[in-house]
């Protein structure tokens, strides 16, 4: 169901935070038989396989932010809460996140783990099972990029704050699982919270995934183009030896020029190319590719295109 994302500077308590949520949740979701069909999916930069290199450039930290969306992607849903524990230190990047979110129109929390420098320093320091160092001047470039959460964004709301150093994840359970589960642990009806949650569960304009009018558009633009292509280069092969100028009717139903629905190209047999046609046409198909263009729209459009190209 819900996505938990954990964000903070390296070597801030992520990951002990991260894996005793999971334990909490996992205590819930057994104790509760509302949430029988539910399950816990932690992933991490250790678990994706994402090293410390991969955050040293733009391609590699790319790739490793593919990965997250990826797995995110797949395993988003109403019956699974996602735990992804990494930097998640771009704005941008929880943004991303925050709209599969609204997509499948679950709940969603940030951790944002944070505790004072020289403890930074110290916890790098020590390597476990769960944290290996990051070179101190990597990991300060590192900090410099953090882009902070802001709670006044709905992508980094509701936000919750740990101080790692003192605070305990459990203190704040209460309210986590009340804004990632708030059908369940919904006190009353007047809970103005948890009603507020519900109502941020509905995608809207900025989020919601919209389907294109044609999934093959571009194909349909081409064709249509082609068509017209086709018909001239047929003329011009039936016609080489006429020479001049040659006028050429394009809709054999509708053949009188004053007609409207009549479309003609006027076209020099001596000039005008099979290159030429093409090239014209690859360009109308670039400028108009990203255009929501009606199919009975596109051959006019064409027309006038090529009137206005073919330099008569």
């Amino acid at each position: 169901m819900p996505l938990v994302l954990l964000s903070g500077f390296p070597s801030s308590g992520k990951t002990t935070v991260a894996k005793k949520l999971a334990e909490l949740l996992q205590e819930t979701i057994d104790s509760n038989e509302k949430l029988s069909n539910f399950s816990v999916v932690y992933h991490s930069d250790e678990t994706l396989n994402i090293t410390h290199d991969d955050y040293v450039g733009s391609n590699e930290e790319r790739r490793a932010r593919s990965k997250i969306l990826s797995v995110v992607k797949r395993d988003l849903s109403r019956q699974k809460v996602v735990i992804v524990d990494s930097l998640n230190y771009i704005k941008g990047f929880r943004y991303q996140l925050h709209c599969e979110v609204k997509n499948v129109m679950t709940t969603y929390c940030l951790i944002h783990t944070v505790c004072p420098m020289s403890t930074l320093a110290e916890w790098n320091g020590k390597e476990t099972d769960l944290h290996k160092p990051w070179e101190p001047n990597f990991m300060n470039s590192l900090i410099q990029r953090y882009e902070e959460p802001n709670p006044q964004t709905r992508w980094d709301s509701p936000l919750f704050t740990v101080l790692t150093t003192q605070d305990d994840i459990t203190t704040l359970y209460t309210d986590i699982s009340k804004a990632l589960f708030p059908n369940v642990f919904k006190p009353d009806i007047n809970d103005r919270d948890s009603e507020k949650i519900l109502q941020q569960l509905k995608p809207n304009n900025a989020t919601i995934l919209k389907a294109a009018s044609h999934t093959n558009s571009l194909q349909i633009l081409d064709t249509e183009a082609s068509s017209v292509v086709k018909i001239i280069t047929k003329y011009m092969q039936q016609n080489v030896v006429s020479g001049g100028t040659s006028r050429i009717i394009l809709t054999p139903d509708h053949s009188d020029i004053n007609d409207p629905q009549c479309l003609y190209v006027d076209v020099s047999l001596q000039s005008c190319s099979v290159p030429q046609l093409q090239r014209i046409k690859r360009q109308f198909v670039a400028m108009n590719r990203l255009r929501n263009l009606e199919q009975a729209r596109i051959k006019p459009l064409f027309v006038e295109y090529l009137n206005k190209n073919l330099n008569i």
